[in-house]
């Protein structure tokens, strides 16, 4: 007969009654409260003995009764996974699971994407990081079967993103070693960066660097993302000399120094000039050219550049970035940041396929010679960071901004009627940023008027008609009601006209502080669906901001 279960009024769980417990021969004292005499508190006493004697015992046979339930459940266990459904998942599906959930962890422990914004065109991958607790490693714990089906899939292995000198694996050239074994003959996609560290630890890190980069120059035929970042100057000397004629999968190469070495270390930081041939690479960011010959003669040449469809060179000359793009005919972005000039004259370059193209000048060296010489037949960004931009970029843009889309200055030296000669030739222009400093001032009353829309109906369109979105940063001759009086055109032609307006995005940050006043006039266009934003900096306005709050194009 099946007992009957209750509530327990102590523990609130459901179960058999308990036994009956023999009532305590006190009761009448205890019911009446008295205070008991020496021989009642002697025979209390011994009944608080048998008690805590009877506590004790039951208690032991709790703790037996639990053993044997952890017992009863490993055994339950056992048989459970005898039969789980898991256990009949053919081992390929099994495989095509724990790639899945590889790719699942190696994106959300990715770190690239906090990277800047030209280092994330070459980090398109995530890559693996070896996390004794986290796929794949994890799934060599579980059983021998799972074991063995993650070290049989080559698929888990080919990506490693590997901390040289990290304190957490002291093995790390051993983890690279297994982890390049299991991952058979696939091409390998590889990223070594240091570990952050004191004086004293340098030792480590230059050490396992070193190891781990004679390790996989062992399979450097099977490279096909190979990214460096940061590693010690010492590292590259076991690839210099070493490297085989060709590097046949190589798709991408990410090369980054987080210090600029030595002027006298830079030819052999760069041991990629005696490499004949990478005929698949497709993606090369070098941040230190400098000397290093790696643009080659004919059939000497060190990669295959006109294959090349993403460049980003640093501590280049005018004539490097000029080779470059001469050579690399599919080229599709180009970031450069040039450091020395070039006297050497180029002849013309036509190119077809760029699209995107970012200069960054470090120093006084003029950029007048490459405009003078390229022309970009579909380029639609262009971003240039130069002191020295002068007569030079406008004539570049009357070529070739046709197809601009996205325009970036910083620091250029451009005055009103060279800038407005820009934007005119540029009428598909629709993002346009601009940080000024104290020695441009590209946006003045000039300006401003030539982006305003006319009152009447059939009147031609401004400079940029299409612009969607605008970021000015300094605005030192620029004034709310100006920058407020094209806003409004803009609105009330699209106003008129019953379209969206083309104009989303408005962000002003003054290099001086503006009045409350300018500040909520220029706000209030968020009424308008507009996302406007506005930030003062710098010394306290002289007041001619705050004058005339009554203006009606305010």
């Amino acid at each position: 007969m099946a007992s009957v279960l209750s509530q327990c009024v102590d523990c609130g769980k459901t179960h058999p009654p308990r036994a009956a417990l023999n009532p305590s021969p006190f009761d009448s004292l205890l019911s009446r409260q008295l205070l008991p005499n020496a021989s009642e508190s002697a025979a209390i006493r011994d009944f608080l003995q048998d008690t805590d004697a009877e506590i004790a015992s039951r208690e032991h046979t709790i703790d037996r009764l639990l053993c044997e339930v952890a017992e009863l459940r490993r055994r339950s266990d056992y048989h459970k996974a005898v039969i789980a459904p898991i256990r009949r998942v053919p081992p390929e599906v099994m495989a095509e699971i724990f790639l899945h959930l590889t790719a699942i962890e190696a994106k959300a422990g990715s770190d690239w994407r906090q990277c800047a914004q030209e280092e994330r065109l070459f980090r398109q991958e995530y890559m693996v990081r070896p996390i004794v607790h986290k796929a794949p490693l994890v799934f060599c714990e579980i059983s021998r079967k799972w074991r063995c089906i993650a070290i049989s899939t080559p698929s888990l292995w080919y990506s490693l993103s590997l901390r040289c000198g990290n304190r957490k694996t002291p093995t790390g050239n051993s983890l690279c070693e297994m982890w390049l074994q299991r991952s058979g003959s696939l091409p390998l996609s590889i990223r070594l960066y240091p570990q952050p560290s004191r004086f004293w630890e340098r030792r480590k890190i230059i050490d396992d660097s070193e190891d781990i980069m004679k390790t996989i120059l062992s399979v450097a035929k099977r490279w096909r993302f190979l990214d460096l970042d940061g590693l010690p100057a010492s590292s590259y000397n076991v690839l210099r000399g070493h490297l085989p004629d060709s590097v046949p999968m190589l798709e991408t190469l990410f090369v980054r120094h987080r210090q600029r070495p030595p002027f006298a270390e830079i030819a052999r930081l760069t041991p990629w000039a005696g490499l004949c041939g990478a005929p698949k690479l497709l993606r090369l960011y070098i941040d230190t050219i400098c000397e290093a010959n790696i643009m080659g003669q004919g059939e000497q040449s060190t990669f295959s550049w006109s294959r090349l469809t993403h460049i980003n060179a640093g501590d280049c000359s005018v004539d490097d970035c000029l080779q470059f793009l001469a050579g690399a005919s599919m080229a599709v972005a180009c970031r450069f940041r040039v450091t020395r000039p070039s006297s050497a004259h180029h002849p013309p370059i036509l190119h077809h396929a760029l699209q995107t193209l970012e200069v960054q000048v470090d120093g006084s060296t003029s950029l007048d010679p490459w405009w003078s010489c390229l022309t970009c037949a579909e380029l639609s960004t262009l971003s240039i960071d130069s002191d020295m931009i002068s007569q030079g970029l406008p004539s570049f843009i009357a070529r070739t901004g046709g197809t601009i889309e996205d325009l970036t200055l910083m620091r250029s030296s451009l005055d009103d009627n060279q800038f407005m000669a820009c934007l005119a030739n540029m009428p598909f222009l629709r993002h346009l940023t601009v940080f000024e400093t104290g020695a441009s001032t590209q946006f003045t009353a000039q300006v401003w008027e030539s982006l305003t829309w006319a009152a009447a109906k059939d009147s031609p369109p401004p400079l940029t008609p299409n612009l969607e979105s605008l970021y000015l940063q300094g605005a030192i001759h620029s004034s709310h009601k100006s920058i407020a009086r094209v806003l409004k055109s803009r609105l009330r032609v699209a106003d008129r006209q019953e379209m969206p307006l083309a104009l989303k995005t408005v962000t002003v940050e003054f290099w001086r502080n503006i009045s409350e006043s300018a500040f909520n006039k220029l706000m209030a266009f968020r009424e308008w669906g507009l996302q406007m934003n506005v930030d003062s900096l710098g010394e306290e306005d002289d007041g001619s901001e705050a004058e005339d709050d009554s203006d009606n194009d305010g």
